[in-house]
């Protein structure tokens, strides 16, 4: 367990420099395997995080050389490679993994959806007691519309059908940073998709593939939750490296709450308001919502002037946090599905709390950023690393933060990086 002691009030201030999406990474490291002559490169990897150290460890265990040099990752995958079972932990590589070797392994607790989309294009499926055998039998292009626009189904598919016959039409796509990205390796890679960050996506199956190189965008999830804390915070913050296209929605909530967006050349500034106007905010108009973005969203709801609503969130996660408003003064109230809040928080509490759920972990330090409390929560190892990055932050701004294991803190680093290592 880790205590955590933060004094009330302060703005979140200054610059905050974005590293490279995971995801994206993630998702090169499985197309490298399609390549039957020459090394994928990407540059621009968070080479500390820890799912890419892990996709990059798979790498070595099933035979590719990889190499590092300073943050770009080189992956020459194009001799034998053994044979593993794959969990989901890196499901990404299922479609290509199966289209080497002519079938993949996946462990039983393997995502339906990602098994889904491999049947969709042809793969068969074959149940054991022990693990799952996906094979490419007869692949072909077919039109799919996507239930949801969901990231790492768009990444399978797009993996897969790069070598299926004919063509295949995505509907539905999602706009994301990772798939953008793999479509321009890919098509530096000698593949035919257009469309890559567009409703609609049209992939070409081709026979080969060879080496490429790209360059890795910076985590747009993690930009969303920094403007969200500056918002929180009433603090003028520039986040270097976020992109408005991909969180359009996300800067007209903010602006419509009273606060000033800047889209500068290198960034997006934002500048808080200490009276922001309430405002009814979805989960559904952000790209794959984490715990973690919930419960910043409901934050910063949470206080906003007026009655205000917080919709598509997953309620039941939720509910620790929800526990901590009412302790704070604000009534959360459910109507069809949607979360409608009433009541100010109180001005000023003291007191220790044990929450040992990250949500209500997070609302409780917001609410001391905010300046409606002063508390010591005490949480898990692993909640408090994924809160890490932004204790360092706030502490940088002159806000008395403690931490009962010191060493938590060479774990925050001002990029915040470890936003992603403990959620998947």
């Amino acid at each position: 367990m880790v205590r955590i002691r933060v004094e009330n009030g302060g703005r979140l201030n200054g610059t905050v420099t974005l590293a490279g999406d995971p995801e994206a990474v993630i998702a090169g490291q499985a197309a490298a395997l399609l390549s039957s002559r020459g090394k994928v490169i990407l540059d621009q990897v968070p080479l500390a995080n820890e799912r890419v150290t892990l996709g990059t460890r798979f790498l070595k265990q099933i035979g590719a050389q990889v190499e590092t040099a300073g943050t770009s990752l080189k992956i020459d995958a194009t001799h034998s490679l053994t044979d593993q079972p794959l969990d989901n932990s890196l499901a990404e590589f299922a479609g290509p993994l199966m289209l080497r070797q002519g079938q993949v392994s996946l462990t039983p607790d393997f995502t339906p959806r990602l098994i889904d989309a491999l049947k969709v294009l042809g793969a068969t499926v074959e149940g054991q007691t022990d693990q799952i055998i996906v094979k490419a039998t007869n692949l072909r292009g077919t039109t799919i519309t996507l239930q949801e626009p969901d990231p790492q189904v768009m990444i399978t598919l797009m993996l897969t059908a790069i070598v299926a016959s004919d063509i295949t039409v995505i509907k539905n796509a999602p706009h994301s940073p990772a798939v953008v990205a793999l479509a321009d390796l890919l098509n530096r890679m000698g593949a035919r998709v257009h469309g890559a960050g567009e409703r609609i996506v049209r992939i070409q199956g081709v026979t080969l593939l060879h080496g490429g190189d790209v360059l890795i965008p910076r985590n747009q999830q993690t930009a969303a939750r920094w403007l969200t804390l500056a918002a929180l915070t009433a603090g003028d913050l520039l986040v270097d490296g976020a992109s408005p296209t991909f969180m359009t929605s996300l800067l007209n909530h903010l602006e419509q709450a009273g606060n000033t967006i800047v889209k500068q050349a290198t960034g997006v500034r934002i500048i808080g308001t200490h009276y922001p106007l309430p405002t009814a905010l979805s989960m559904d108009d952000f790209l794959a919502p984490s715990l973690i973005d919930q419960s910043l969203m409901l934050g910063l709801v949470t206080f906003m002037n007026g009655r205000r609503s917080l919709a598509g969130t997953d309620l039941d996660d939720l509910s620790p946090a929800l526990t901590v408003l009412e302790r704070l003064g604000v009534t959360p109230q459910v109507e069809a599905g949607c979360l409608k809040l009433s009541g100010q928080p109180t001005d000023s509490i003291k007191c220790p709390v044990t929450p040992l759920a990250l949500p209500a972990a997070l609302m409780w330090l917001l609410a001391s950023l905010r300046g409606a409390a002063s508390i010591e929560v005490e949480v898990t190892d692993q909640v408090a690393r994924v809160i890490a990055p932004y204790l360092a932050a706030v502490a940088k701004q002159g806000i008395q933060v403690e931490i009962s294991a010191p060493p938590l803190r060479d774990f925050a680093d001002s990029r915040g990086s470890l936003w992603y290592n403990n959620e998947r």
